[in-house]
């Protein structure tokens, strides 16, 4: 009598009713193992599949249109226009640096190295516990006389309540900077000597009074490879960096504390460091607040400028990424947990529906989708590798069929991120701990 009633609401005229087939699914669902075909549970993965990959392909249209219109800026000699340009200008670059002593070496000598003449090299140790001091120090006694007033070292003070480390700073180095152009770069960074001299170029070509810039990440090991190349994956695949120069919401706007060069008046108008003091970040806000207070702004490609290699591990980087990844979503837990369940309905179910089709009933239908999802973010991967990435590019290359696993990573350390957020304790980054706030 059962086997009637199923062929009945199934369609099947009587007698004809198909072989019941009990598959792991229906054991699950159906204890009684009774499997009432119903496609319930294969319509609605027929749904969410088809709902990923229509997002998925906003986002491949984001990224292809920014592959496209995103300047990448090169390095080049002073032309006569820039000349007339820049005639009488001073450049202060500015260098916090807390326990740098495995890249302070790198930074430094790159700057120094710089083509432009009138330039300032301000490194402020903020109470290293290594030798970043000692280095820098070395460093100026070695240059020639006429070259050591080029590069001065500063010594931090003590950190006042509700400020953030790196943010007192860097309003320390630019009260004591005299340039009529701020440049806030990294102890991490590497800088081709004529990359002082592009950035200005293209600031004053492009009428700006702030250039932020997408550097070449180093990566050398297995975690930063899985992990940072994230950074500029979210960013090409959510902001239409071509209308950031263009349009004035604040929205349309990014920082990279790896390389943040400001018109003094632009800096200090909004306030600078001191109006986000207690902010993780800082550098995408201030960049807003360029925005909100009226000035243009610009983001380019500068991987034939800089170089950085953010964390030398495993460790860093979760301890990196847990400092700065709730701060994304201004501390806002639901946007968080969405943002949780949006990666992994794009970027985990889909291989996850593939590797279990054999184990769980599929329609064709849902299988495809789940396929076309995961070659879609692949392939941005790749495309983004391509772009971006010149060492060891063929393990690069490989590793974008992980990307899977690149999220679910990134996952976890929101979670503790989060995790952090909520402790008593607070952010703990580089010895010190402070609280996380929200505006």
């Amino acid at each position: 009598m059962q086997e009637i009633l199923i062929a009945l609401l199934l369609g099947h005229p009587q007698g004809d009713a198909p072989p019941i087939q009990r598959n792991a699914l229906d054991m699950f669902v159906y204890g009684r193992g009774i499997p009432l075909r119903v496609p319930l549970f294969d319509t609605i993965l027929q749904l969410l599949s088809v709902s990923v990959l229509l997002i998925l392909c906003v986002l491949f249209l984001i990224l292809i249109i920014n592959l496209f219109t995103f300047y990448r800026l090169r390095p080049h000699s002073t032309t006569q226009s820039t000349a007339q340009n820049t005639v009488g200008l001073l450049i202060s670059v500015l260098v916090p640096a807390r326990d740098e002593e495995q890249s302070i070496e790198r930074c430094v000598r790159s700057l120094v190295a710089q083509t432009y003449e009138r330039l300032e090299i301000l490194v402020l140790d903020d109470h290293s516990s290594d030798t970043t001091a000692a280095i820098v120090q070395r460093i100026i006694s070695e240059l020639p006389l006429q070259q050591q007033g080029r590069l001065r070292l500063l010594q931090g003070d003590e950190l006042p309540l509700g400020w953030g480390g790196k943010n007192f700073a860097c309003h320390q180095l630019a009260q004591h900077a005299h340039g009529d152009y701020l440049f806030f770069t990294d102890a991490d960074t590497i800088h081709d000597p004529k990359m002082v001299v592009s950035v200005l170029d293209y600031m004053q070509d492009q009428s700006v009074s702030l250039l932020t810039a997408q550097p070449t990440y180093e990566l050398n090991s297995l975690g930063e490879r899985l992990v940072v190349p994230l950074l500029t994956f979210t960013i090409l695949t959510l902001l239409p960096v071509a209308l950031i120069p263009v349009r004035p919401e604040p929205s349309l706007a990014t920082g990279n504390g790896q390389l943040l060069c400001f018109e003094r008046s632009a800096y200090t108008s909004t306030g600078g460091h001191e109006s986000v003091k207690n902010r993780i970040l800082e550098d995408v806000l201030l960049a807003r607040a360029v925005k909100a207070a009226g000035f243009r702004m610009v983001f380019v490609d500068a991987q034939d400028l800089v170089r950085c290699r953010m964390y030398r591990s495993f460790a860093e980087i979760w301890s990196g990424f847990s400092k700065n990844l709730f701060a994304f979503y201004n501390y806002a837990l639901p946007f968080a947990l969405i943002g949780i369940l949006l990666n992994a309905l794009l970027f985990i179910v889909p291989p996850l529906l593939i590797l279990a089709a054999p184990f769980i009933h599929l329609s064709p239908a849902t299988l495809l989708y789940a396929m076309s999802a995961y070659v879609l973010a692949v392939l941005m991967r790749v495309l983004l590798t391509l772009r971006f990435t010149h060492v060891q590019q063929g393990r690069m290359l490989l590793l974008c069929f992980l990307h899977p696993l690149s999220i679910a990573l990134e996952c976890l350390i929101l979670l503790n991120s989060i995790r952090w957020h909520y402790r008593k304790e607070g952010t703990m980054w580089k010895g010190r701990r402070y609280a996380t706030t929200q505006k």
